[in-house]
């Protein structure tokens, strides 16, 4: 098999690095951009080199202009990396306070270095979580992101050889980028999910977890708690984009179609409601609010309500479902009751 060379321009490679630390690092780079970015990055290894020791530097940079120590950076790199003068970097970190504004590209550059360095670092693992009526999104180093839904907690393994979720409880939509040398995984009770390239959300209520496609295609398999697939089940549950596979367990994997917007109105700060009854409708609402919504008489429940609610502001949500209703809401410390206009 042959081995295509690349060969390097080292002032044009130095630049680059520099021009993509600096455009990711302005606060205004799309999706688009990371993912050209990752196509950069992926060139060849001289480029991932290149890339981390301008980030390493500019972290420095304060250090840096004075100092001539980090030209010693490149005898660091691997063999088949070319060595390239830092002069312009010097002078470029002379001027990184008018850029970012002084310690917050500092930061900034520190925060690029944690995503990037795995590639040198071997494999990284890293907590992230939320809270009650939180939303947050982590990106990856090859661009991949995962939104974290309300109250969710997971761990990424991310390295050379490796991207594995390790998903605890709450939701999440991942957009993943796909790379046949480095699966994309995620663990999440007895199931493991591989993605092919897609974008897909899982929901983890602990009793039953959910995994729906909004794009591409994923594999989902029984795991043992070791990792090895169950010798039951050898061939995985394939999911493509408008599939949704609930597991419960100790019973089989079940798939059916779902609303693609229904189902992600989360990410826009929205639920999306269709015909459901009144007891479903409050437990979605106090996934999101510390203060739960507790129906006063059970024969509310079975009322059905199809509509738009708010997912961060709770008086706005309840307002929204009192109306639709003619109910009205009585208050406590503690949580607040759904009751009928009649009652007091």
């Amino acid at each position: 098999m042959k081995t295509h060379v690349h060969t390097y321009d080292p002032g044009k490679l130095e630049e680059e690095a520099v021009q993509w630390h600096v455009r990711l690092q302005g606060g205004a780079a799309t999706g688009d951009d990371w993912m050209a970015f990752t196509r950069w990055l992926e060139t060849d290894p001289a480029y991932n080199a290149a890339y981390d020791a301008v980030a390493k530097i500019w972290d420095a940079a304060g250090e840096l202009a004075d100092s001539t120590s980090f030209e010693n950076e490149q005898k660091t790199l691997p063999e088949n990396v070319i060595a390239f003068p830092f002069r312009r970097l010097r002078s470029a970190a002379r001027a990184r306070p008018v850029v970012f504004g002084g310690g917050f590209g500092a930061a900034i550059a520190a925060t690029l270095l944690v995503l990037v360095s795995p590639v040198f670092l071997g494999t990284q693992t890293t907590s992230y979580s939320t809270g009650v009526g939180e939303q947050r999104t982590v990106t990856l180093a090859d661009g991949s992101t995962v939104m974290l839904n309300t109250n969710t907690d997971i761990t990424i393994q991310y390295g050379k050889n490796i991207r594995q979720v390790n998903m605890k409880k709450g939701e999440a939509f991942f957009s993943v980028h796909h790379d046949q040398t480095r699966p994309f995984t995620v663990a999440v009770n007895d199931l493991k999910v591989t993605d092919i390239g897609t974008r897909f959300d899982i929901r983890n209520d602990l009793d039953r977890t959910q995994v729906s496609v909004t794009e591409g295609i994923v594999d989902i398999g029984l795991v043992m708690t070791n990792g090895e697939q169950l010798d039951l089940d050898p061939k995985p549950v394939r999911l493509t984009a408008g599939d949704q596979a609930v597991y419960r367990f100790g019973h089989d994997i079940e798939t059916h179609t779902f609303d693609v917007e229904q189902l992600t109105a989360w990410k826009q700060g929205q639920l999306v409601f269709e015909n459901d009854d009144l007891a479903t409708v409050t437990a979605e609402l106090n996934r999101y609010f510390d203060r739960p919504v507790i129906l006063a008489d059970a024969d509310l429940g079975n009322l059905r309500f199809s509509g738009v609610l708010q997912i961060h502001d709770q008086k706005r949500a309840l307002r929204d479902l009192t109306a639709f209703f003619s109910l009205k809401t009585k208050e406590t410390h503690s949580s607040v009751l759904l009751i009928h206009n009649n009652e007091s």
